[in-house]
Protein backbone atom coordinates (compact mmCIF):
# COMPACT_ATOMS: atom_id res chain seq x y z
CA UNK A 1 0.00 0.00 0.00
CA UNK A 2 1.74 3.57 -0.88
CA UNK A 3 0.41 7.03 0.73
CA UNK A 4 -0.33 10.22 -1.39
CA UNK A 5 1.88 12.94 -1.30
CA UNK A 6 0.54 16.44 -2.13
CA UNK A 7 2.67 19.24 -3.75
CA UNK A 8 1.20 22.40 -1.49
CA UNK A 9 1.96 25.70 -2.20
CA UNK A 10 1.56 27.74 0.68
CA UNK A 11 2.14 31.07 -0.64
CA UNK A 12 3.71 34.01 0.47
CA UNK A 13 2.82 34.01 4.20
CA UNK A 14 -0.87 34.90 4.72
CA UNK A 15 -2.91 31.97 6.20
CA UNK A 16 -5.60 33.79 4.32
CA UNK A 17 -4.14 33.43 1.06
CA UNK A 18 -4.25 29.38 1.31
CA UNK A 19 -6.60 27.98 -0.66
CA UNK A 20 -9.60 25.95 1.09
CA UNK A 21 -7.80 22.47 -0.23
CA UNK A 22 -4.26 23.39 0.91
CA UNK A 23 -5.44 24.03 4.26
CA UNK A 24 -7.48 20.74 4.34
CA UNK A 25 -5.08 19.00 3.10
CA UNK A 26 -2.54 20.78 6.18
CA UNK A 27 -4.76 20.00 8.57
CA UNK A 28 -6.10 16.08 7.52
CA UNK A 29 -1.94 15.03 6.52
CA UNK A 30 -0.38 12.54 8.61
CA UNK A 31 3.37 14.14 7.97
CA UNK A 32 4.07 17.53 7.01
CA UNK A 33 7.13 18.14 5.15
CA UNK A 34 8.02 21.91 5.19
CA UNK A 35 10.43 24.30 3.66
CA UNK A 36 12.04 27.45 5.60
CA UNK A 37 9.99 29.58 3.43
CA UNK A 38 6.46 28.86 4.89
CA UNK A 39 5.64 31.04 7.68
CA UNK A 40 5.00 30.30 11.48
CA UNK A 41 1.68 31.75 10.89
CA UNK A 42 1.02 28.65 8.17
CA UNK A 43 2.29 26.68 10.01
CA UNK A 44 -0.13 27.20 13.00
CA UNK A 45 -2.58 26.01 10.58
CA UNK A 46 -1.35 22.12 11.27
CA UNK A 47 -2.80 20.67 14.47
CA UNK A 48 -0.12 19.60 17.05
CA UNK A 49 -0.46 15.86 16.49
CA UNK A 50 0.41 16.18 12.97
CA UNK A 51 4.48 15.09 12.79
CA UNK A 52 6.48 17.80 11.32
CA UNK A 53 9.49 17.63 8.98
CA UNK A 54 11.51 20.36 8.64
CA UNK A 55 13.67 20.46 5.29
CA UNK A 56 14.60 24.18 4.88
CA UNK A 57 17.15 25.75 2.98
CA UNK A 58 19.00 28.73 3.13
CA UNK A 59 21.39 30.86 0.44
CA UNK A 60 24.83 28.51 0.90
CA UNK A 61 23.16 26.48 3.63
CA UNK A 62 21.48 22.86 2.88
CA UNK A 63 21.22 20.85 5.59
CA UNK A 64 18.37 18.86 3.61
CA UNK A 65 19.65 18.39 0.09
CA UNK A 66 17.35 18.01 -2.56
CA UNK A 67 18.47 14.35 -3.08
CA UNK A 68 17.34 13.79 0.64
CA UNK A 69 13.93 15.52 0.22
CA UNK A 70 13.14 13.49 -2.62
CA UNK A 71 13.98 10.20 -0.72
CA UNK A 72 11.83 11.46 2.97
CA UNK A 73 9.02 11.69 0.53
CA UNK A 74 9.49 8.81 -1.25
CA UNK A 75 9.96 6.71 2.00
CA UNK A 76 6.87 8.51 3.50
CA UNK A 77 4.44 7.87 0.42
CA UNK A 78 5.80 3.94 0.23
CA UNK A 79 5.30 3.67 4.17
CA UNK A 80 1.24 4.77 3.40
CA UNK A 81 0.88 7.58 4.95
CA UNK A 82 -0.91 10.52 3.44
CA UNK A 83 1.65 13.54 3.16
CA UNK A 84 1.28 17.72 3.02
CA UNK A 85 4.72 18.86 1.33
CA UNK A 86 4.59 22.33 1.74
CA UNK A 87 6.36 24.61 -0.10
CA UNK A 88 6.44 28.62 -0.07
CA UNK A 89 4.72 30.34 -3.23
CA UNK A 90 3.70 27.55 -5.28
CA UNK A 91 5.00 24.37 -6.26
CA UNK A 92 6.17 24.75 -9.42
CA UNK A 93 7.54 28.01 -10.07
CA UNK A 94 11.56 27.47 -8.90
CA UNK A 95 10.37 25.42 -6.09
CA UNK A 96 11.74 22.65 -7.13
CA UNK A 97 8.42 20.77 -7.48
CA UNK A 98 9.19 19.49 -10.46
CA UNK A 99 11.48 17.24 -9.36
CA UNK A 100 9.60 16.19 -6.32
CA UNK A 101 6.68 15.48 -8.61
CA UNK A 102 9.34 12.90 -10.98
CA UNK A 103 11.29 11.46 -7.83
CA UNK A 104 7.53 10.40 -6.71
CA UNK A 105 6.26 9.44 -10.21
CA UNK A 106 9.02 7.44 -11.00
CA UNK A 107 8.98 5.47 -7.24
CA UNK A 108 5.19 4.91 -7.89
CA UNK A 109 3.89 7.10 -5.28
CA UNK A 110 0.18 8.97 -5.94
CA UNK A 111 1.23 12.82 -6.42
CA UNK A 112 -0.51 15.48 -7.10
CA UNK A 113 0.07 19.53 -7.23
CA UNK A 114 -2.01 22.03 -4.89
CA UNK A 115 -1.13 25.87 -6.47
CA UNK A 116 -0.68 28.41 -4.17
CA UNK A 117 0.15 32.32 -4.72
CA UNK A 118 3.59 32.84 -6.00
CA UNK A 119 5.64 36.18 -4.25
CA UNK A 120 5.25 38.02 -7.37
CA UNK A 121 1.47 37.65 -7.01
CA UNK A 122 1.81 38.61 -3.46
CA UNK A 123 4.13 41.31 -3.53
CA UNK A 124 2.30 42.93 -6.31
CA UNK A 125 -1.02 42.37 -4.54
CA UNK A 126 0.64 43.67 -1.09
CA UNK A 127 1.63 47.02 -3.34
CA UNK A 128 -1.75 47.61 -4.92
CA UNK A 129 0.37 47.06 -8.07
CA UNK A 130 -1.31 44.58 -10.84
CA UNK A 131 1.46 42.69 -12.73
CA UNK A 132 0.21 43.30 -15.87
CA UNK A 133 -2.27 46.66 -16.91
CA UNK A 134 -3.53 46.99 -20.26
CA UNK A 135 -1.53 50.05 -22.40
CA UNK A 136 1.25 49.32 -19.98
CA UNK A 137 2.59 45.81 -19.63
CA UNK A 138 1.17 42.77 -22.31
CA UNK A 139 3.44 40.11 -20.79
CA UNK A 140 4.47 38.96 -17.27
CA UNK A 141 7.72 36.82 -17.30
CA UNK A 142 9.02 35.04 -14.34
CA UNK A 143 13.29 33.84 -14.02
CA UNK A 144 15.57 33.20 -12.04
CA UNK A 145 18.45 35.18 -10.52
CA UNK A 146 20.30 31.94 -9.16
CA UNK A 147 21.28 28.89 -11.11
CA UNK A 148 21.84 25.33 -9.61
CA UNK A 149 25.12 24.84 -7.66
CA UNK A 150 26.38 28.32 -8.23
CA UNK A 151 26.64 27.89 -11.97
CA UNK A 152 26.82 30.89 -14.29
CA UNK A 153 23.58 33.09 -14.43
CA UNK A 154 23.86 33.65 -18.62
CA UNK A 155 19.79 34.53 -18.48
CA UNK A 156 19.00 36.67 -22.17
CA UNK A 157 19.41 40.09 -20.64
CA UNK A 158 18.02 42.21 -23.80
CA UNK A 159 15.06 39.40 -24.39
CA UNK A 160 13.99 40.65 -20.92
CA UNK A 161 14.73 44.42 -21.20
CA UNK A 162 10.74 44.48 -22.96
CA UNK A 163 9.26 47.40 -21.92
CA UNK A 164 5.86 46.21 -22.37
CA UNK A 165 6.75 42.84 -20.13
CA UNK A 166 6.75 42.85 -16.06
CA UNK A 167 9.71 40.85 -15.06
CA UNK A 168 9.35 39.28 -11.86
CA UNK A 169 13.15 38.10 -10.24
CA UNK A 170 12.99 35.31 -8.33
CA UNK A 171 16.24 34.23 -5.92
CA UNK A 172 18.32 37.34 -7.18
CA UNK A 173 19.10 39.15 -4.11
CA UNK A 174 23.27 38.00 -4.80
CA UNK A 175 23.32 37.99 -8.46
Amino acid sequence: MTGQVYLIGAGPGDPELLTLRALRLMQTADVVVHDRLVSDEIMACVPAHIRRVPVGKAAGFHPVPQDRINEILVELGRAGLTVARLKGGDPTIFGRGGEEYEALVAAGIRCDYVPGITAAQGAAASLKLPLTHRGLATGLRYVTGHRARDAELDLDWASLADPQTTLAVYMGAAN
